[in-house]
């Protein structure tokens, strides 16, 4: 899930919650449901009735839903042709389910893992909604004793403070909080609203999932971990919530892969079981969408950066220049080789030379700004990007910083290490690309390197034609 997606849940978290009636909340749903994935259709089923729909006109017929069923890949629609079709259940069955078609391109894991919540926070809408009715019409008959109204309003304030406390958690989630910290603040506020019941994430090995381990717990004593790691390794079997007494416990997937489980024991006391399951199957559903939040930004970060120095690599540095060109900013670009690296890789060994690359990153973000990029192109060399820049006098000022900065011995594992880095600078003009600029930085550190090693030339465009003249 990105940053984005959880942000647009959360506003739609907060929309539902203040819809004043079931229709009203159906209409959000659809609505934001096409909205947050580019999909050309949307309905809320209940039952046999279509409680709202948009993309088929103000009153399609019903029966067109009605081949669409859980594991529906599929289907065809009156002015949209074919389309990728996913189901998502509002509560435990299907009898009432968020179905959301596009043309072109199936859902992606994310995008059914968002809907899947949505769709859990509409059913708990509908069902908060329908027992303000039914409380209603029996203030209205005055069949009711007052034990069992104060009863059933109490119910109502423990659905309002669990919609609230999913408010919170999804609003620290698009806030950047950490990881572990977002898993405490789950299991901590189902706790709460179980009346300090037990509430736990269970996650597997990743590379075993044999293995169990209690990843965030609030409640409990360590006697009972094994009871947790049993509740949920049963979930993850059956793919489904299952329950045993006082504890229960409901799957947890990082986008579509099972990950474990989170596991529930309520006190029971005022704890209704219908209350239970709502604090279940909402809790696991920010857990699921936590993990996967977090997984995909990990992937993304280890796609565009360097394994061994944590930089930006060269796909991800070209399109950030790309757009500084585009943006007609002052820019300027600094391509930087190693001088004596193969010597220490030679003699001293690979192991020594990668923390000698690790020490020449560290000193190049040292060196230059926070709004400037460096990046690790492989092997020992490295670009710069600096951006915005005042003139060519501030560009070659960082860049003789950053020699410096590199000439300087490094102490790697009780000794002595010396290099020295040769760069080229390129400045942005207009009609340049990012592969242009880039070249032309690489000339004019091959000239630097050819004539002083350990120096700094600017690009000239004869550097080009002498390279050519020496080629012929």
């Amino acid at each position: 899930m990105t940053a984005w997606s959880m942000l647009r849940l959360g506003e739609y978290f907060s929309a539902i919650t203040r819809a004043g009636d079931e229709p009203s909340a159906a209409r959000i749903a659809v609505q934001r449901a096409t909205e947050a994935t580019d999909a050309e259709l949307a309905a809320v089923i209940c039952g046999d009735t279509l409680a709202a729909s948009v993309g088929l006109g103000r009153s399609p017929d019903p029966a067109l839903f009605a081949a669409v069923r859980p594991g529906t890949e599929t289907s065809s629609f009156p002015g949209l042709g074919d389309t990728f079709v996913t189901v998502h259940a509002l509560d435990g069955a299907y009898d009432e389910r968020l179905v959301v078609a596009r043309a072109g391109e199936p859902f992606t894991p994310e995008e059914r893992q968002m809907l899947q919540g949505m769709a859990k926070v509409l059913g708990l809408a509908l069902r908060g909604l329908r027992t303000i009715v039914a409380e209603r019409q029996l203030r209205l008959e005055r069949e009711r004793e007052a034990e069992a109204r104060l009863v059933l309003l109490e119910a109502l304030e423990r659905r309002e403070r669990l919609l609230e406390t999913l408010l919170r958690v999804q609003r620290a989630a698009s806030q950047g909080t950490p990881l572990g910290e977002l898993l405490d603040s789950i299991t901590l506020e189902a706790r709460m609203l179980l009346d300090d019941g037990v509430a736990a994430l269970v996650l597997d090995d990743g590379g075993d999932p044999a293995k169990l381990t209690v990843a965030s717990a609030s409640g409990g004593t360590t006697s009972g971990r094994d009871a947790v790691l049993h509740a949920a390794r049963r979930a993850m079997d059956a793919g489904e919530p299952v329950s045993d007494g006082m504890l229960a416990a409901a799957p947890v997937y990082i986008g579509d892969r099972l990950a474990g489980g989170f596991v529930i024991a309520g006190h029971g006391g005022d704890v209704r079981e219908s209350e239970r399951r709502d604090v279940l199957a909402a809790f696991s559903e920010q857990a699921s969408l936590a993990l996967t939040g977090a997984h995909t930004q990990a992937a993304m970060h280890e796609a565009h950066h360097d394994p061994l120095t944590r930089l930006p690599n060269r796909a991800l540095f070209l399109r950030r220049v790309e757009q500084v060109l585009a943006a007609n900013g002052g820019a300027a670009l600094l391509y930087l080789d190693l001088d004596l690296f193969k010597q220490v890789n030679d003699t001293l060994g690979h192991t020594v030379g990668d923390e000698l690359l690790r020490g020449v990153a560290d000193r190049i973000r040292a060196s230059v700004r926070d709004t400037d990029m460096a990046a690790r192109f492989g092997g020992d060399e490295f670009a710069v990007l600096l951006e915005p820049i005042g003139g060519r006098a501030e560009a070659w000022e960082i860049a003789q910083r950053v020699i410096g900065a590199i000439g300087e011995p490094f102490e790697i594992a009780g000794r002595s290490v010396v290099t020295r880095a040769s760069v080229g600078i390129a400045y942005s003009e207009p009609g340049r690309t990012a592969a242009g600029l880039l070249e032309e930085a690489d000339l004019a550190m091959y000239r630097a390197k050819r004539t002083m090693p350990g120096t700094c030339r600017a690009f000239d465009p004869r550097m080009r034609a002498d390279l050519l003249r020496t080629a012929c």
